[in-house]
């Protein structure tokens, strides 16, 4: 009984829960983990020693690294059923609820890891799902909601410069759906997420605002994906109206300058 109540306080912390989460997307050094979870080194040193000692994560020398990988199928197992005793809808945080009453910057538009979050982060994943550029995958080594791109997908990111091979060669997902803070709903993450993020941020379409993860869209996302090739993907209009999403916690519309 002691040995249960060992293993179930491993998965009974939030960080624990966020390195499992990066690990199923593929092996990582501590540097990867420290820089994608933005936390100290010793604290995500020790939460690997907690998980080692558990025998869910395992580490091996690559090189002069030490390389981390997550035991998926009996990992697996356990976030399967602690998900099915959970409530169907994931209720949002203290702090996320204020963001979202108040229609925040952060609220709007932010980094999660590496990819883009917030009401606009949904909107893409959305918009992506709705032109079939993206479309379900399955598998049996994550208890996530993987995405692979479609003929059609592949085309229209690659005609927005988007480095889909380099995200193909990443040792991660290459995309899934992530459950985001404020909206509750999915966003796009993994490889194909930082790609998109990257190539947006590239031909001005956001900017990172410094010292924080909150994002500025300096032009309508649908525009972005309105465009014809990579040379229309910089020639947007003077002015448009950014279409939300249909849902009540969703400002109906507004005015962005380009």
């Amino acid at each position: 009984m002691q040995h249960l109540v060992q293993l179930a306080q491993t998965f009974a912390d939030e960080t624990r829960l966020r390195l499992l989460t990066l690990l199923f997307e593929g092996e990582a050094t501590v540097s990867d983990l420290v820089a994608r979870l933005e936390l100290p080194q010793p604290r995500v040193s020790t939460h690997l020693a907690q998980l080692r000692q558990a025998g869910v994560v395992s580490v091996a020398m690559a090189g002069r690294q030490r390389v981390y990988r997550v035991d998926a199928i009996r990992v697996k197992t356990v976030l399967d059923a602690l998900q099915a005793l959970a409530p169907m809808t994931p209720r949002r945080s203290p702090q996320a609820t204020r963001e979202v009453q108040r229609n925040t910057a952060m609220r709007q538009a932010r980094t999660c890891y590496d990819h883009l979050a917030g009401v606009v982060g949904v909107q893409l994943l959305e918009e992506m799902l709705r032109r079939a550029w993206l479309e379900p995958r399955e598998s049996q080594e994550t208890t996530r909601r993987l995405y692979r791109l479609t003929p059609h997908g592949t085309q229209a990111l690659s005609e927005r410069d988007v480095d889909i091979a380099r995200a193909q060669k990443a040792r991660r997902h290459f995309a899934f759906g992530c459950l985001d803070w404020t909206e509750r709903r999915a966003h796009v993450g993994g490889a194909l997420g930082a790609a998109i993020l990257d190539a947006m941020m590239t031909a001005g379409i956001m900017r990172q605002q410094a010292q924080t993860r909150t994002v500025v869209p300096l032009k309508p996302v649908l525009d972005w994906l309105d465009a014809s090739s990579s040379g229309g993907a910089t020639e947007l209009c003077e002015s448009r109206v950014i279409a939300q999403p249909a849902h009540r916690d969703y400002p109906s519309q507004q005015q962005v300058p380009c």
